[in-house]
């Protein structure tokens, strides 16, 4: 998927919110995940700890992770 910039949007910063104010309006947060028996790890944003866990299916190779949310 292609990142795009703010001035390809024709947004100025005010029209974005930022992370902590997002958090605030959908709920979840950034989680930084590791599998668990397996090698591997990540960083995703997520509802709450059990759906970045399930994540883990997709990303390990055993199937299971342990998450923890990163406070910002």
């Amino acid at each position: 998927m292609k990142k795009l910039s703010l001035e390809m949007l024709r947004l100025t910063s005010e029209d974005v919110l930022g992370s902590s104010q997002m958090k605030s309006i959908v709920g979840g947060g950034s989680f930084r995940c590791v599998c668990y028996n397996s090698k591997g790890s990540w960083t995703g944003t997520y509802s709450d700890q059990a759906t970045a866990e399930a994540a883990g299916g997709g990303h390990c190779e055993s199937g299971i992770a342990q998450c923890t949310e990163i406070n910002q």
